[in-house]
């Protein structure tokens, strides 16, 4: 016992000393100029998208019980079809513009003008959006049901042209981003508990639902004066449109296989199948929105140093893969685990059909979590976004094949298992292209210790969690001794990026309290 004592304390001992004796800043290259810190921009980013994710957190559980799984699957469906002409009208815009506007953002007078630019290109996409969108209300015969719905999520189009929120990502303006988006949200959560009393309400929660989303871009409009010029002439539109439709038909690829199983499973299944879905997907896509935010700020810097410093390139790029597998892998596990009473407590009990499906979905937290490291911040920063254009067209294949084939016969869980499938494919292809970016060596042994750790995390779970009946109980310490057995476990295998981690949050922390003392 006295050896096995000695042996945790040296352990031990050696992690304190990493965390708090090793706090020294790396030394970024003289020539490069980080105007913000990208730890702060991460943390800001990851505030805004929980504080996103507070909002449904709070909203859904609450929707679902006074809308039902019928009317939440209308507003959903309807979403998902004013979705195809919200990309006609964003056009592959936002990634192009966050790129170039990222490397124009110590030129006030060139940056005006290509915003100008762009902003002028968005509107006229917007224009032929909306004609589209009239057309389809006229043409569409399954369309006349969801009219007026259709009409209130349509104005999210206009309101995410004026948003321009490229400009603020690329300028690495995170701050002002996240207060706007808090405030909105706020007003939106006061709205929902005024006028959603009953079923009826359903126009009011798709019109909450804008506001919440999309709502606060209307202040990114006027408040873009402080960083741009809009009254500068625009000299042409001609150079961007190559980039730009080159993204745009990576950005319809993309929408079809993670847009077009909720559209598919509407005209195929009807509205309840596709409110069970909502519920079943929505818990996975908040943790995926929390792991791509905390990476989305990537590609302004990436941008940045892309032609300027390969090896901080490389070493951002490999750092926010081992991000993604450590935060991403235990995500899926746990919510696997936990499916049950997450969704039961999340969309109540007329939700439980739910379940299974969510069980199959929480693979795609991985999938998505590292394709988007890969095709975005890496591929778009280096101008290879022809990569991540052929990956996600073999997934939008991937996912329309399965579709077919799948949501005939098994509803929402042959949606799940299409999108899965399709999620698999495009990482797959885009890690054969992205070999020449990573260090695989440290990659694995980085893997290889999450591993380790979750299947601790796995047998914590799985035993503390059988003793107890009340679903709320279940959740609470599943979430609670999942986290710390699973750090705990990295902690002690020495993980370098999670010590790096704890080197910032209790790094800082113990140095102050010793300024204090002192």
């Amino acid at each position: 016992m006295t050896a096995v004592g000695n042996w945790w304390r040296m352990i031990f001992r050696r992690q304190f000393r990493l965390i708090f004796m090793s706090d020294k800043p790396e030394k970024s290259p003289k020539n490069i100029v980080s105007p913000k810190s990208l730890k702060k921009n991460a943390a800001l980013n990851m505030t805004k998208t929980v504080m996103s994710l507070v909002f449904p957190l709070i909203t859904f559980p609450y929707s679902s019980r006074v809308l039902g799984p019928v009317y939440i699957g209308k507003v959903n469906f309807a979403q998902s079809v004013v979705s195809y002409f919200a990309l006609v009208a964003a056009l592959g815009i936002s990634t192009y513009a966050v790129r170039e506007s990222a490397k124009l953002r110590d030129d006030r007078k060139n940056l005006s003008v290509f915003v100008k630019e762009i902003f002028s290109l968005n509107m006229i996409s917007t224009v032929i959006a909306y004609i589209l969108f009239a057309l389809a209300l006229l043409v569409v015969p399954a369309f006349g049901a969801y009219r007026n719905l259709l009409c209130i999520c349509g104005a999210s189009i206009l309101f995410a042209t004026l948003g321009m929120d490229w400009l603020y990502t690329g300028l690495e303006e995170f701050k002002y981003i996240t207060v706007r988006s808090i405030f909105f949200q706020f007003i939106s959560l006061v709205l929902l508990f005024v006028f959603v009393k009953n079923q009826n309400d359903y126009l009011k929660y798709a019109g909450i639902s804008v506001v919440s989303s999309v709502g606060s871009n209307i202040c990114n409009f006027i408040h873009a004066r402080h960083f741009v010029d809009l009254s500068v002439k625009a000299q042409t539109l001609k150079k961007h449109l190559k980039p730009v439709f080159t993204l745009f038909a990576m950005s319809a690829a993309v929408s079809i296989y993670t847009v077009l199983d909720t559209t598919m499973l509407g005209f195929i299944k009807g509205d309840e199948a596709v409110g069970i879905y909502t519920a079943a997907t929505k818990i996975n896509r908040m943790v995926i929105m929390m792991i791509t935010a905390a990476t989305a700020v990537l590609l302004p810097r990436l941008s940045y140093y892309a032609d300027k410093d390969r090896n901080e390139f490389l070493r951002l790029a490999n750092k926010a893969v081992q991000f993604v597998v450590m935060f991403s892998v235990p995500c899926a596990a746990g919510l696997f685990v936990l499916a049950e009473p997450a969704v039961i407590l999340f969309g109540g009990e007329q939700f439980l059909p739910a379940i299974p499906v969510m069980k199959i979905m929480n693979a795609v937290i991985v999938f998505i979590g590292l394709s988007n490291v890969i095709g975005i911040q890496v591929f778009m920063s280096v101008g290879k976004e022809r990569f991540s254009l052929f990956s996600v067209i073999v997934g939008a294949a991937t996912n329309f094949v399965m579709n077919m084939i799948l949501i005939p016969r098994f509803g929402a869980s042959g949606a799940a298992i299409g999108t899965v499938c399709a999620e698999f494919s495009v990482t797959a292809i885009q890690f054969v292209w992205a070999r020449e970016y990573f260090d695989f060596k440290k990659q694995i042994v980085h893997v290889l210790k999450v591993l380790v750790s979750l299947l601790v995390m796995w047998l914590c779970v799985s035993c503390v969690c059988g003793f107890f009946k009340a679903y709320a109980m279940r959740l609470i310490l599943g979430v609670l001794l999942g986290a710390l057995s699973y750090s705990l476990c990295l902690f002690v295998l020495g993980d370098s990026l999670f010590v790096e981690i704890l080197n910032q949050i209790l790094g800082r922390f113990y140095k102050n309290n010793q300024k204090e003392e002192n």
